[in-house]
């Protein structure tokens, strides 16, 4: 397990299944925040993107502390505010302080995120870094998984208050995990040479910002954060059946991800596997547009999130091996950065259209063409041989 134990290893997965799963926990119960917030698709589609919006700043200072200070102590920092942010939202029926809570949510998220995968790419060497990436996504995957799969029953056992009121314990006690079974470790070091001015002259680094980080996950999240409401909405789904259609949707993430990363390695290629993965997320967006039966539909979002499988690790582990002169953290927080941009539009966006009466199919058919266009990106990149 490199430089960390199967305890270490568990926590860093555990509290990258927090963040991620703590942000998208609302989408199964949309219906039922407009209902607590008074507001339409657009408001709760704000209050959902302001974790994203905060977040996207969040985490590109704390990818460049990471490099300076230590993942390790930015992570429990970031646990306990996770803890405060989320309690907030759990607990409030004020839209105002609703979106306030979700906004300290995202900035708890960008103090777990980059650093916990910072301190995992300086546990690994290059040939083991797919894999590595790939369980930290596996248990990102697990994470959502979980919290689209958990969400509906728990809100009718105990309340909204009742369900979400999970997060903030949970990151107490991951915290605990963290502190007394993460072990402090050195971070990658840097090459010489390298500075913020030299990486915005190279085209790769645009390629993989704006067409592939931006653009794919602005057309992966349409699937993700919106297919409960579309099956609640085009097939009759009750909020309980729709909450385990999205999990299962969401599981591709979780299952393919330690795949993808695996494969990654034994081809010592990133950006094949990112391709593969841009082509099945297209695939999943085409099924999509012509799907009449809610399990073709499903199926389509499974290669959705299969595709999430193959890119999302390997953008990371791409841009902390191409960009590594200015340090892995900030690397991969730069690019991330483009994602996490494009996530706090999806709300706000997809809900928009969906307020404007264009309809699920016009969702389906602007990821779709997103989807083209992150292919041309990655077709278009290099890739540095390996050592």
């Amino acid at each position: 397990m490199g430089k960390l134990g199967w305890l270490g290893v568990l926590v860093l997965c555990a509290s990258l299944g927090l963040h991620n799963g703590s942000r998208i926990a609302p989408t199964p119960l949309i219906e039922e925040f407009r209902a607590r917030y008074s507001v339409d698709y657009a408001g709760v589609g704000a209050a959902i993107g302001a974790y994203t919006l905060s977040y996207a700043f969040a985490q590109l200072a704390a990818g460049v502390l990471a490099d300076r200070l230590g993942a390790r102590l930015l992570i429990k920092a970031g646990l306990l505010t996770m803890a405060v942010g989320s309690g907030i939202f759990a607990f409030s029926s004020s839209y105002p302080l609703g979106l306030a809570g979700r906004a300290i949510m995202g900035i708890a998220g960008g103090m777990i995120y980059v650093p916990a995968l910072s301190y995992m790419f300086s546990a690994y060497d290059r040939a083991e870094r797919g894999k590595a990436m790939g369980m930290a996504q596996g248990g990102i995957g697990a994470g959502i998984v979980l919290s689209i799969l958990l969400m509906p029953p728990l809100f009718l056992l105990f309340g909204l208050s009742g369900a979400y009121a999970v997060y903030p314990v949970l990151a107490v006690l991951l915290w605990f995990g963290l502190t007394y079974g993460v072990p402090k470790i050195q971070p990658e070091a840097r090459r010489t040479g390298g500075s913020i001015w030299t990486l915005a002259r190279d085209r790769d680094f645009w390629l993989v910002f704006m067409g592939f980080a931006f653009v794919g996950m602005l057309a992966q999240v349409a699937v993700i954060s919106w297919m409960p409401t579309y099956l609640r909405q085009t097939f009759g789904y009750s909020v309980a059946e729709a909450g385990i259609a999205g999990a299962i949707v969401a599981a591709g993430l979780m299952v393919f991800s330690p795949v993808f990363g695996l494969l990654a390695d034994r081809m010592q290629s990133r950006l094949r596997v990112m391709l593969v993965g841009s082509v099945l997320g297209l695939a999943g967006f085409l099924i999509l547009l012509v799907a009449h039966h809610p399990w073709l539909a499903i199926f389509a979002g499974l290669l959705v999130s299969a595709g999430m499988a193959a890119t999302i690790p390997m953008q990371i582990v791409y841009a902390g091996e191409r960009f590594a002169a200015i340090g892995a953290g900030t690397a991969v927080a730069l690019i991330n950065t483009g994602g996490q941009l494009s996530q706090s539009l999806d709300g706000p966006f997809y809900g928009t259209i969906l307020d404007l009466g264009f309809g699920f199919q016009t969702v389906w058919l602007i990821a779709a063409v997103l989807g083209v266009v992150r292919i041309i990106a990655v077709l278009l990149l290099k890739e540095d041989p390996p050592a």
